[in-house]
């Protein structure tokens, strides 16, 4: 078996895999596997921060690593960790100042890039993964501080902190706290974006850019801006800078792509074999005895509410309201899925509690017990149908999956060949493309799962595309 592919940090000399683990949503014992198998896979590079999971992914992190280190397995000398600082939610905010500290988003989220609230979350960070040194700390998505609703942020303001901050991570560098630090940024590489932020400018922000190691940036098959640019574009790109500047490139999202302003997970895996889930014709027949059970229950009690209360017996259409927009519901599992968890079911959830006060209203035992019956039934009804409805999206998902790696493989002969367990052909494909660009450091996937992890690896291990077949996928327009 082939070695993992490596690069050495230029401002660090730390030897590291061009593949490494990201754990934005790991937080459970089968994603603590996954990153046993990866690290015992080669794997030598893990990306987190400080708010993914609630802090979860560090502690699982922190104890997956201590397990392994104690077992003689690794040594923390042989691993590079990288996380990140920035994000608050309202239970982070008690300690500091709106007016010096952070920035409110919205009613539940926060941002900051201040000294005072670095220093705090760099001590949990060290504390939850379990290590006396953090080897590259990241200030994450600091453009958002643009967006503040509590005070005026411009982006003048937003450089001038930087340096106060990057001052102060000066000082944890020198102590040996950190190992050097950088900045996580969606916009960076988008210069018409309202938020987007300079790497240039943020160097000459940088009081001692000796410290500044790496920066961090999406890229996939539909997000490409950081490091392939149009013909007409004579701007640099994020990875050109950052080469002049010896600065370590690494890539996120490889296999989320936003296209065309929606969510593109890019897995073509077969549904119903080797227990990678039901069957296309088992899940269509689940959600059609869902759909049925839901319109029974709604018939139900329209016959039993009043005929005056109209407003609420119209409230209980659920059912009929999702079968007509089946169509549309079925185009993107991942949009889907948003739209029936945060408004279906919370609207669902008043509705229920609307029907539930009319029932004690009425003041009589038996009918109260009866509806509140009714009411259970139905909550659990419509949710398992908004299961159901996501599982029917996802199947479009993966049929258009299937025709983006046949694409793929026409562009990319030589990545036709895939081991035959593979879980999902389009990711190990979609991973060597994005891996044979030699601008890239290290690119971080998701691997939350064994099967997740195998693909990964066998992808780390193949050679590297030509620049030809590269340059014929960039041209091809389902891309651009």
């Amino acid at each position: 078996m082939s070695q993992l592919l490596k690069n050495v940090i230029p401002k660090t000399g730390q030897q590291v895999t061009r593949l490494g683990f990201g754990s934005y949503r790991a937080s459970t014992p089968i994603h603590a596997q996954a990153l046993t198998a990866a690290l015992e896979g080669g794997v030598n590079i893990i990306d987190t921060g400080n708010n993914f999971e609630n802090g979860r992914s560090e502690i699982l992190i922190g104890n997956t690593l201590d397990n392994l280190i104690k077992k003689g397995k690794i040594s923390r000398e042989s691993i590079t960790l990288v996380t990140k600082s920035g994000y608050l939610s309202p239970k982070d905010i008690s300690a500091f100042s709106p007016d010096q500290d952070y920035v409110q988003l919205t009613e539940k989220s926060f941002h900051s890039i201040s000294p005072k609230v670095l220093e705090s979350q760099i001590q949990t960070s060290l504390d939850r993964l379990k290590t006396n040194k953090l080897d590259i700390f990241m200030i994450n998505s600091p453009e958002r501080m643009m967006f503040s609703k509590n005070r005026r942020y411009t982006l003048a303001q937003l450089y001038k902190d930087l340096t106060e901050s990057f001052s102060y991570l000066d000082g944890l560098v020198k102590s040996g706290t950190i190992g050097g630090y950088g900045i996580c940024s969606n916009t960076l590489a988008l210069p018409a974006a309202a938020d987007h932020i300079s790497l240039t400018d943020i160097l000459k922000a940088c009081p001692n850019p000796a410290n500044f190691v790496a920066t961090q940036v999406p890229f996939n098959l539909y997000e490409r801006d950081a490091i392939v640019t149009c013909e007409s574009n004579e701007k640099k790109t994020v990875a050109e800078i950052a080469k002049e500047n010896d600065i370590y490139l690494m890539t996120n999202r490889p296999l989320n792509a936003i296209a065309n302003g929606q969510i593109r997970v890019l897995v073509n895996h077969e549904l119903g074999a080797n227990g990678k889930g039901p069957a296309e014709h088992e899940i269509m027949s689940k959600m059609e005895t869902s759909f049925e059970k839901v319109a029974k229950l709604e018939s139900d009690v329209m016959s039993e509410l009043p005929v005056d209360e109209e407003a609420l017996t119209a409230k209980f259409v659920w059912g009929q309201v999702l079968s007509e927009n089946l169509a549309r519901l079925s185009q993107n599992h991942f949009a889907t899925r948003h739209y029936l968890t945060q408004q279906v079911l919370p609207t669902l959830q008043n509705d229920l509690e609307d029907l539930r006060n009319f029932a004690i209203e009425l003041q009589s035992d038996q009918e109260l017990a009866a509806y509140e019956h009714w009411i259970e039934n139905y909550r659990e009804s419509v949710i398992a149908l908004t299961k159901d409805i996501v599982d029917y999206a996802y199947i479009d998902t993966l049929r258009k999956n299937n025709e983006l790696d046949r694409i793929l493989t026409a562009l990319c002969p030589s990545m036709k060949d895939v081991p035959e367990d593979a879980y999902s052909p389009l990711s190990i494909k979609s991973l060597r493309f994005l891996l044979s660009h030699t601008e890239i450091g290290t690119v971080f996937t998701g691997m939350r799962d064994p099967v997740y992890v195998k693909d990964a690896l066998f992808a780390s291990q193949q050679e590297l595309i030509d620049e030809e077949d590269i340059n014929d996928v960039w041209r091809c327009p389902i891309f651009n």
